[in-house]
């Protein structure tokens, strides 16, 4: 009997060691992240704890010992404390379960970085500190039992059983996550609202693409033939000019965020450019990193809202039509070279871009002493190497050339670099980093006067689009000075704001000239090519089509034609019949490899 108080005595204790350790894990993980614990729901507390215990369930079962699986979990839920520290940093938000697709990339800036350890990532250190060392002086209990003994084994396979159907039940089951897997629009606010763990493990299920409802190649292909007919779609006088398609690194306005003042026009020259000049604003679905999503975007006419994650790490394993290969089946074009003055394998691009058609890729290995804007290639040297690429052409083809710069990625902490023109922010004390990235947008402006200045004075037809992939990540006190809120207070309609970035149409010959106020980087290869008056698909002319009723679709939200914010799990509206369509056709393009529509996808 003695014996039997004993052992219900050591399971109680023990039962609530466990929960009080997992429940110290979630303490300290959440200091990384500048949150306190108590300060979430009880619902969400318990959600997240739960999630540790299966961790640290599993790890007893493998171990058989409390004391071991405590000393490892604690270690990793540190190290993945002090890891997100960092990468909130130099980009604004925690790691979510996409980020390990891009982690040799990620790896190849991160070093670059200045950090500041704050009392908030002190303090989740030692009370990390605090977890492993209770859990070294635990008793080990179990030390005198064999491992293979019969019932430690079978409490462990017990363990792994519930452990394994807990798995299955929240991977199918909507009730554990209700309300927080929806919450894709801003990673910081999510992070925030509902704990890192919970809104991870969250997001984790958001890997696969699912084949939408109601989905058949039939369907996909009843969409795409309405666009049989292009007779509405202008044909430009000009025949086969030479295409120059620039996505600039971080190159943004921001002014689009509210008031701010500065002792220079940042951007002097882009805001002059009026003759022969499409310009105005599109909506780009990143910020602060993820460069390849908005290349994604642009190249394919895709839009990341149906899609989670990266798409060259995740889904380009096989030929790809694009706007490289429409403009290569014209008369004229016998090339197409894309450009990125920085390592090759960065986002697979050495992989990706031949199965989207590009015949050469020039990198940071094909630039001789180039200019430095800090640590990275100039515009200035990367938009001569454009020039170079034009005086050397073959003789009676046209150049196509895709180019993403480098010279304005974060971080803007630089303090050993001199500008020759340093941005001063007046308005109010704005700090070395937003200075500095003005500073250096103000270079690209100066390098954009250089390019356009070049090929105005050339012979030859030549268009050039320009856009911007993202907004910078600035500190949250910018956003305060500039918006009047913390980041963390924003609105959805505020969120989208930092997601705004510029771009300009320019020619060298007649174009219309007109202000695009909204947009969205997925439409602008299917407008570039109407501007052109290049031969389009079927699916570009969709898309024009679908941007006069929906002119900004992104992984944010969306905007229709009357300037009303959707979200994408809008159901029976006008606006959700629009969606699913373009949630067919993207998913015949992309994923239904043995039934994809080619005659779609391909100028005719």
């Amino acid at each position: 009997m003695q014996d039997r108080k004993h052992i219900i005595k050591n399971i109680i204790i023990n039962v609530i060691l466990f929960i009080v350790v997992s429940f110290w894990e979630f303490v300290y993980l959440e200091l990384f992240f500048k949150k306190q614990a108590l300060s979430f729901p009880v619902g969400i507390i318990i959600k997240n704890v739960i999630l540790i215990m299966v961790v640290n369930l599993i790890l007893l079962c493998i171990f058989h010992r409390m004391k071991t699986a405590f000393i490892i979990s604690c270690t990793l839920f540190l190290l993945a404390g002090i890891a997100n520290f960092f990468v909130i940093s130099f980009r604004g938000y925690g790691i979510v379960f996409m980020d390990f697709y891009a982690i040799q990339t990620a790896a190849g800036v991160a070093g670059k970085y200045q950090y500041n350890i704050d009392y908030m990532f002190a303090a989740g250190c030692v009370a990390a500190a605090a977890g492993i060392t209770i859990s070294f002086l635990m008793p080990d209990i179990s030390a005198e039992r064999h491992y293979w003994n019969k019932k430690p084994c079978l409490a462990s396979l017990a363990g792994i059983v519930v452990s394994v159907l807990f798995i299955v039940w929240i991977n199918f089951d909507t009730y554990f996550f209700r309300g927080v897997s929806s919450v894709t629009w801003d990673h910081n606010i999510g992070i925030n609202d509902y704990g890192y763990l919970l809104y991870f493990v969250a997001n984790a299920g958001k890997a696969e693409v699912d084949e939408p409802a109601g989905y058949s190649a039939e369907e996909a292909g009843r969409i795409l033939s309405a666009y049989n007919n292009d007779d509405k779609y202008n044909r430009s006088n000009v025949q086969n000019p030479n295409i120059i398609m620039i996505m600039n690194e971080s190159f943004s306005d921001l002014r689009v965020l509210g008031d701010m003042e500065t002792d220079k026009n940042v951007l002097s020259f882009y805001d002059s450019l009026e003759e022969n000049t499409i310009k105005g604003y599109v909506q780009s679905s990143v910020y602060g990193g993820y460069t390849s999503n908005s290349e994604f975007e642009f190249l394919t006419g895709c839009s990341k809202v149906f899609i989670p994650g990266n798409p060259y790490l995740q889904y380009m394993d096989g030929y790809l039509p694009s706007i490289i290969s429409n403009i290569k089946s014209q008369e004229g074009y016998s090339e197409a070279i894309a450009i990125h003055p920085y390592k090759p394998s960065g986002y697979n691009r050495n992989r990706v871009y031949p199965l989207l058609y590009f015949d050469r890729f020039i990198s940071i290995e094909d630039f001789d002493n180039p200019e430095l804007a800090r640590e990275y290639v100039s515009d200035l040297s990367d938009y001569r190497k454009i020039e170079e690429l034009y005086e050397n052409k073959k003789e009676g083809s046209s150049l196509c050339i895709f180019n993403v710069t480098m010279q304005n990625h974060n971080p803007y902490s630089d303090k050993g670099y001199e500008f020759n023109e340093p941005v001063k922010v007046t308005s109010f004390a704005a700090g070395n980093q937003p200075e500095q990235y003005l500073s250096l947008m103000k270079m690209s402006d100066d390098a954009l006067k250089q390019l356009v200045t070049y090929f105005k004075n050339v012979d030859e037809p030549v268009i050039i689009l320009l856009f911007g992939d993202h907004q910078p990540h600035l500190p949250d006190s910018f956003y305060q000075d500039v918006m009047g809120k913390n980041p963390l207070q924003f609105t959805q309609e505020d969120t989208m704001k930092k997601y705004k970035v510029p771009f300009l149409i320019w020619a060298n010959y007649d174009i219309p000239e007109l202000f695009i106020e909204q947009a969205s980087i997925n439409y602008l290869s299917s407008i570039f090519l109407d501007v052109a008056g290049l031969k389009m698909s079927n699916f570009n002319r969709y898309l024009l089509d679908l941007y006069k009723k929906l002119p900004i679709v992104s992984a944010v939200g969306s905007y229709d034609s009357d300037g009303k914010l959707h979200n994408k799990d809008e159901r029976n509206t006008k606006y959700a019949k629009l969606m699913k369509e373009y949630e067919i056709v993207q998913y015949n393009y992309l994923f239904d490899d043995d039934n994809r529509l080619d005659k779609y996808y391909k100028a005719n």
